[in-house]
């Protein structure tokens, strides 16, 4: 698992560090320069610069971000590879003890530095191979004023981007660490060292776009205070098996869980069928589906149950009730709403919830209900933007731009598990949330939320935490249309591709096996 931090959580972690563990904010300062400047000549020695002896200027500030800037100058100086040029942009008054002392000693070693003042700014052409980035850090926002936005707005004007490899320092200048704004002249790194741990907001789009390859640079304190401080993660690929486990030797169906699974109508009737497919190739024991028409690609291994019809097409909630009831004390989750039709979606989940069921509910699609009730807290919600902006009244283009900070917000008023299927896609209780990191536009493609409602369904029903059942749903996801991307191109790629795929991600040496033959 993977944690990232916002501003306020990385000033906690550093603080943390130094009052507890007693490592001095010169030493974290000293050690987030020293990889800073392996990774940073590491990254020239691959690039194409056709330079025997690379020209690299520092970017500062006066802050400790330029305080990081003036240390990796000093130790990409003193490796007597580069030549190394420090802009200064600021005032020396106010620096901390540690930036000044990096400063000093950069003017110790002769290091050529400008001290750049506004009337000369529009005469820079930054004729360098290397441009680094030090300017603000990780506390600033993407709102740019004064020098630093003349400075990055010139930058832009002479193309930098295009003729020089440009590398920010813990993140770009111009971009928002927490939310994932990012300015229109804003540092465009292709590459960040970041310090400790990846920060949330670039994970987030626009500001992801800004950030290139991300390193993270460690500074000589346990990883653990990050997962401490931290109220964002993602999951890895280490994590499936720390929370699925392998098969027992002796087992049986019965071991892995029973879903049911309210889906379809008239006019869509696949969707079950896709939901079936998919939770079965989650590794699910026994799928039961109840719909009100046969559909050809209905798997043969679930139990089926047709339901009476209404005149619109949809089911018949009375009589689905009936049959719920009588499945209930054998189920361990309940998949509701895919294909099933507004009028039915919203009858059956107001019906579900009025039988109070104590087992977890998958409420996706028609059956997602407005912000307004209050769901049990082992129920999900899985809603897109537009559906999202449905239930809460938030405008779509907002969702889709900030994702994360309205995802956390909606589970405190629904008291439920919320997964937004936005870019990237967001798990949340509303205090811990998770960030999807695998998926590709393929899979922008009918069906695709149908896959992800029984891969949910399947891990909720074999007892894994709703949260961490809904995450770990959302990644396998992800990456299995990324393995069906391979196959098929995002083009081309349809739901049943995806389906086709799972077993490739749920068993990595089937993955392994396929790239051996490729």
């Amino acid at each position: 698992m993977r944690a990232y931090l916002i501003p306020s959580e990385q000033k906690a972690a550093d603080d943390y560090a130094i009052s507890k563990i007693g490592v001095s904010g010169s030493i974290l300062m000293e050690n987030a320069a020293s990889g800073s400047a392996h990774c940073i000549a590491m990254w020239l020695d691959a690039s194409v610069i056709p330079s025997e002896r690379p020209s690299i200027l520092v970017l500062c500030g006066s802050g400790n971000n330029g305080g990081d800037g003036f240390a990796i100058a000093r130790h990409l100086f003193c490796m007597n590879r580069f030549d190394v040029q420090i802009y200064h942009i600021g005032r020396t008054d106010g620096m901390s003890l540690e930036t000044k002392a990096n400063l000093a000693s950069a003017e110790a070693l002769n290091i050529p530095i400008a001290h750049i003042q506004q009337e000369g700014i529009s005469s820079l052409a930054f004729d360098f191979d290397c441009i680094i980035d030090a300017l603000l850090g990780t506390g600033s926002s993407a709102e740019l004023y004064g020098m630093p936005h003349d400075v990055l707005k010139r930058m832009h004007e002479v193309h930098v981007y295009e003729k020089s490899l440009c590398i920010a320092i813990d993140i770009p200048t111009g971009i928002d660490a927490e939310h994932g704004k990012a300015h229109h002249y804003a540092f465009k790194a292709h590459g960040t060292c970041t310090m400790f741990s990846e920060k949330v907001g670039m994970q987030l789009y626009p500001a992801k776009q800004h950030c290139g390859d991300v390193e993270i640079i460690m500074l000589g304190v346990p990883e653990s205070i990050a997962q401490n401080h931290a109220s964002v993660f993602s999951l890895e690929e280490q994590d499936i098996r720390n929370y699925i486990g392998r098969r027992k030797a002796q087992s049986h169906k019965y071991d892995y869980g029973r879903v049911l699974i309210i889906a379809g109508s008239r006019d869509m009737s696949g969707a079950p069928a896709l939901c079936a497919m998919s939770a079965f190739r989650t590794g699910i024991g026994l799928v039961e589906i109840m719909t009100p028409i046969m559909h050809p690609s209905l798997p043969p291994e679930a139990l089926l149950s047709l339901i009476p019809m209404d005149d619109d097409g949809g089911m018949n909630v009375d009589s689905l009730m009936n049959k719920v009831k009588e499945s209930l004390s054998k189920t361990n989750a309940i998949v509701c709403g895919p294909g099933l039709g507004i009028r039915a979606g919203q009858s059956i989940m107001q019906s579900l919830l009025e039988l109070n069921p104590s087992i977890p509910v998958i409420l996706d699609a028609d059956a997602i209900p407005s912000a307004s009730i209050k769901l049990p807290s082992n129920w999900v919600i899985t809603p897109h933007a537009g559906e999202c902006a449905r239930m809460t009244g938030i405008d779509r283009t907002e969702l889709e731009q900030y994702p994360l900070s309205h995802i956390t917000k909606i589970p405190t008023s629904m008291e439920c598990i919320v997964h937004l299927k936005s870019v990237p896609a967001c798990s949340s209780n509303g205090t811990k949330t998770y960030i999807t990191k695998t998926g590709n536009p393929g899979m922008a493609t009918a069906g695709s939320g149908d896959i992800l409602s029984g891969m949910i369904g399947a891990l909720l029903a074999r007892g894994i935490n709703p949260l961490e059942a809904t995450a770990l749903s959302a990644m396998l996801h992800g990456e299995a249309g990324d393995f069906a991307q391979s196959v098929f191109g995002e083009e081309s790629m349809s739901a049943s591709d995806i389906i086709a795929s799972i077993p490739h991600v749920m068993d990595r040496t089937l993955m392994d096996s396929w790239e051996d033959e490729a």
